[in-house]
Formats: C-alpha cells, sequence, structure tokens
C-alpha cells in the first residue's frame, strides 16, 4: 500500500475507532504494512475495497484494531524521566507509604510490551533505591494488549539495542547474554506480574501508587476516550498518587484532579 493512499485511508478510519491520526503519523509505516498485508489475505484489490468489507462485516473491526497496535520500547527510555522517578517520586511515594504504615509500592506499567519498562523499574529499585528503604516492597503489574508481548516479557530476552541506555555496570549484573540476546536473570522478573489485558479494564485491578502509562493512551487515543480513562483511573489512585506520561505526552486540557509535578515534564501527581 503506497503511503498518501494508507494515510488517506488512516485519517478515514481512526476517527471511527476513537483514535488520533496524529499519534499514528510517524509511526504509519508499520501499521500500513500490515493492513496492506491484510488486504492481500482477504483477496481484496485495494483499500477501497478493504472499507466496503469493513462497512459490511463487523467483526473486522476488532481485526483491524490489533493491526493498529503499535510497539516501540526500551529500557531506560526518557532518562529525565527515570531520574526524577530516582530522585524524587519514588522516595517521596515511599515517606507517604512509611508515615501510613504500609510497605507495599504498588506499580503499574500500561501498554509494557516486551516488560522493558517494567524490569527498568526493577532495576532501578534493586540498585539505587532498595538498600534506602530495606522496610519497603516493590510490586509492579505490568500488563499489554498483544499475547506475543507478553510471552515475550516473560522470557525477557533483548537485543543489545534495547539496553543501550541502561549503565554498563547494570547490564553485568543483571543480564548473561545468549548469543545475540542478553537475558535478565530470573531474581529481577521476581517483582513483575505479567498479564494480558486492555488498558481501558486493567485499572480495576487493585489501587496503584506509581502508573507509567507512556506513549500509548495519551498519543493514540481520541480526546474522548484520554478523559474516560483519567475519571476511571482516578477512582483508583489515591491522593498522592503518580501519573507518568510520554516525554511528548500532556493530559487533555481542562481536566481536573491533577498537578503537573514540574514544568514540561509528562509527570502528574494525583490531588
Amino acid at each position: 500500500m503506497k503511503d498518501e493512499v494508507c494515510i488517506h485511508f488512516l485519517q478515514w478510519v481512526l476517527p471511527q475507532m476513537q483514535l488520533r491520526w496524529q499519534g499514528f503519523r510517524r509511526v504509519r509505516k508499520q501499521v500500513c504494512k500490515r493492513i496492506g498485508q491484510r488486504i492481500d489475505q482477504l483477496g481484496l484489490v485495494d483499500e477501497l475495497a478493504y472499507r466496503d468489507y469493513l462497512l459490511n462485516h463487523v467483526s473486522e473491526w476488532q481485526i483491524l484494531a490489533t493491526l493498529c497496535h503499535v510497539t516501540i520500547s526500551r529500557f531506560y527510555r526518557d532518562k529525565v524521566v527515570f531520574n526524577r522517578l530516582e530522585d524524587e517520586l519514588i522516595p517521596r511515594l515511599c515517606a507517604q507509604l512509611q508515615l501510613r504504615g504500609e510497605k507495599y509500592l504498588y506499580c503499574w506499567c500500561a501498554g509494557c510490551a516486551r516488560g522493558e519498562e517494567a524490569y527498568s523499574l526493577v532495576l532501578l529499585w534493586t540498585f539505587v533505591l532498595q538498600d534506602r528503604y530495606p522496610e519497603m516492597v516493590i510490586s509492579i503489574t505490568a500488563t499489554d494488549i498483544e499475547p506475543l508481548m507478553i510471552q515475550q516479557a516473560h522470557k525477557a530476552c533483548y537485543p543489545f539495542s534495547s539496553l543501550k541506555n541502561l549503565a554498563p555496570e547494570w547490564r553485568q549484573k543483571a543480564f548473561r547474554q545468549i548469543n545475540d540476546r542478553y537475558c535478565l536473570s530470573p531474581i529481577y522478573q521476581h517483582p513483575v506480574t505479567f498479564a494480558v489485558s486492555d488498558v481501558e479494564q486493567v485499572i480495576a485491578m487493585r489501587s496503584y501508587h506509581l502508573v507509567l502509562c507512556r506513549n500509548l493512551v495519551f498519543t493514540y487515543f481520541s480526546l474522548e476516550r484520554q478523559v474516560q480513562f483519567l475519571h476511571k483511573l482516578q477512582t483508583r489512585l489515591l491522593e498522592g498518587s503518580v501519573l507518568v506520561l510520554g516525554a511528548h505526552e500532556r493530559l487533555p486540557e481542562g481536566v481536573s484532579g491533577w498537578n503537573q509535578w514540574q514544568p514540561r515534564l509528562p509527570i502528574y501527581v494525583r490531588e
């Protein structure tokens, strides 16, 4: 499928799925490739025929939704955010929990892909923060809608390109090289519970102190879906809990109940 043709198709179809074309603009090639393959699989002539097929086959919309899932991740993505987590945010959360006599720090990584973000939190906790808060325990729920992503997260083996942001000493301590892959030692996998789940459904599982929802809801979802997600999320977070977005994401204008941690940082605190 030619790029121009795919752009027109996405601009037509995404709003009907409550998704934003602006979010897909830079990553459209992988989505266009999948849609082109689907058109060939169905034996259709072109994207116009696929439009007609969608209008006459309701079940195809769910298949199309899976073709629009975008997965781009690596360890310690957005170092500035992880530096803030290390220096300010997680210590602040731990102090709040200690005042309440609680010992578990509950975290949720939404749209976790192959586990890079969740395992980054584990490494940060293990190598930097655990000695400061020896009585505290970190518990991470990591979810993704794609079963294949969760399978790969359980395997926890990655190309070097996924680990390039990690400190060399962390790589040496936490991973062992097997051929061209770097596999995370099981001891660093234990704090994470992975699950296949839609980001809009999982939030009822428990209350969380720290939520990382980066480069997903606030990039690809329509503004209406973003607001709906926030309203649901607010019911699962206590005052002072932290929500971390992607580097270029912001909460929709006019939403209440959140304070931005610092200007220009995509970090928000629940009021």
